[in-house]
């Protein structure tokens, strides 16, 4: 533990005034599905290693181009939601590298340059093209169990496709395949090539000669005709490195607004994958988050307070893509460096999740559920009353829910010892007044 001032230091940075939205009657706000892929895509970035934003500029040039093409609204809204999923695969794994790791080489079908390797283990060839194939399937699976169409799931499945066939195992040759397809294919391909460029003035020049290197052989040669020719408009790049790009892509709302249980169910397929990834038993996610809204509810929060704490916890995890799975499944103790990767997920959650307009304050809850009220949690050291009540009953419920669970280093515990555990952190770890509610709760819950 640092200094009183390098604590205090550490608090600064993290407390951010804008997160406070702490009005009692406060809840779950009307979302679409476009609001919510449009911020949650970051967290695929994350599990990818890519820059912030690639699934959102992904969109951005896949919305252009169909829109170029005059394409019916609603294979616009396929295209969007197309472009937005296409890495959601790599949510329920992580990434194998390619030997070697230096020079130009394709890593998701895109050449990666050596100041951007992916964040990832080193592997065969065979091992990275299993898992690009992988990814594929599963990110078609995931589109599926959130109820989007089949255009866009299979959109998803071939977004690796080459024109000429070649690419993941199984692949088709770019002319069997449906046109959302292609076009999402194109799309990432681009901003991927753009990605390996150090200045944006380059890439303005060297756009339309990187698409048209592709036709034929990588992608529909037709498109990439259209796609050289957007890369010349001044008004395309202007909107590319727009800094409001996510908010706008948001704000068209495509998929229209999600009902309550809609919500709960949208939510809970990503918690699910997000399970899988870090080794947990799948459903824990959910299980976690509808105990914590009862434990909400015991704690004297109206029912839409406790809504928003049930859709906070269901995403508590989702930074956890931002860390290498093998970290989070070590059966051994964690190096210092792997600890200190494993302490960030709370921050990028919170900064994924501040990114969703009105989950401002289930964003600070999130990132706030390792906090301790003795001033000895992660990431903020906050203490005492600094660390928010639904906080404390997300980061319970998870406690509980660990401990009840079979995990890599060790056997699940009766529930009876797992209450024990907890009343040994009542006042360090809990503030007793949410352990003694979250208690009243758990036991007729999970009879």
């Amino acid at each position: 533990m640092g200094s009183k001032a390098q604590i205090q230091t550490v608090k600064a940075e993290f407390l951010d005034p804008s997160l406070y939205e702490d009005s009692s009657l406060s809840g779950v706000p009307r979302l679409s599905r476009g609001t919510l892929v449009g911020a949650l895509s970051r967290a695929f970035d994350l599990a990818e290693g890519r820059k912030p934003g690639h699934a959102q500029r992904v969109a951005y040039i896949g919305v252009y181009l169909a829109s170029d093409l005059w394409l019916e609204p609603q294979r616009i809204e396929e295209v969007f939601f197309g472009c937005l999923l296409h890495d959601v695969g790599m949510a329920a794994m992580e990434p194998v590298a390619p030997p070697g790791g230096r020079g130009l080489r394709f890593w998701g079908g895109a050449r990666r340059s050596p100041e951007h390797p992916p964040r990832a283990a080193a592997g065969s060839w065979a091992e990275v093209i299993e898992s690009i194939a992988r990814h594929c399937e599963s990110g078609a699976s995931i589109a599926r169990r959130m109820g989007f169409p089949e255009t866009v799931a299979r959109a998803v499945l071939h977004h690796h496709d080459c024109w000429d066939g070649s690419g993941r195992p199984g692949a088709l040759p770019g002319s069997q395949t449906p046109l959302v397809s292609r076009i999402v294919s194109l799309a990432d391909r681009f901003e991927s090539l753009l990605d390996t460029e150090a200045s944006p003035l380059v890439v303005r020049k060297s756009g339309p000669r990187l698409v048209e290197e592709m036709a034929g052989r990588e992608v529909d040669p037709d498109l990439a005709a259209r796609m050289a020719d957007i890369a010349g408009r001044d008004d395309f790049w202007l909107g590319l490195y727009d800094n409001d790009l996510g908010a706008g892509l948001m704000a068209l709302n495509y998929g229209g607004i999600l009902a309550r249980e809609e919500l709960f169910d949208f939510l809970g397929v990503l918690a699910d994958v997000i399970d899988v990834r870090n080794a947990r038993e799948e459903g824990s996610g959910r299980r976690i988050a509808e105990l914590a809204r009862r434990v909400a509810l015991t704690c004297d929060m109206t029912e839409r307070r406790a809504d928003l704490v049930k859709v906070a916890a269901l995403l508590q995890d989702i930074g956890t893509l931002g860390v290498p799975a093998r970290y989070l499944r070590k059966p051994d103790i964690l190096s210092v460096d792997e600890m200190a990767a494993v302490q960030m997920h709370p921050v990028y959650a919170r900064d994924i999740l501040g990114e969703v307009p009105g989950l401002g304050a289930a964003a600070w809850w999130v990132g706030c559920h390792h906090e301790r009220v003795d001033g000895k949690g992660y990431p903020g050291m906050l203490e005492g009353s600094e660390v928010p009540m639904e906080a404390q009953i997300i980061g319970i419920c998870e406690a509980y829910d660990a401990l009840t669970s079979d995990r890599p280093y060790r056997r699940a515990l009766p529930r009876e010892e797992a209450f024990d555990v907890l009343r040994g952190l009542s006042g360090s770890r809990w503030d007793p007044y949410v352990l003694s509610r979250f208690e009243s709760v758990a036991g007729p819950f999970e009879a």
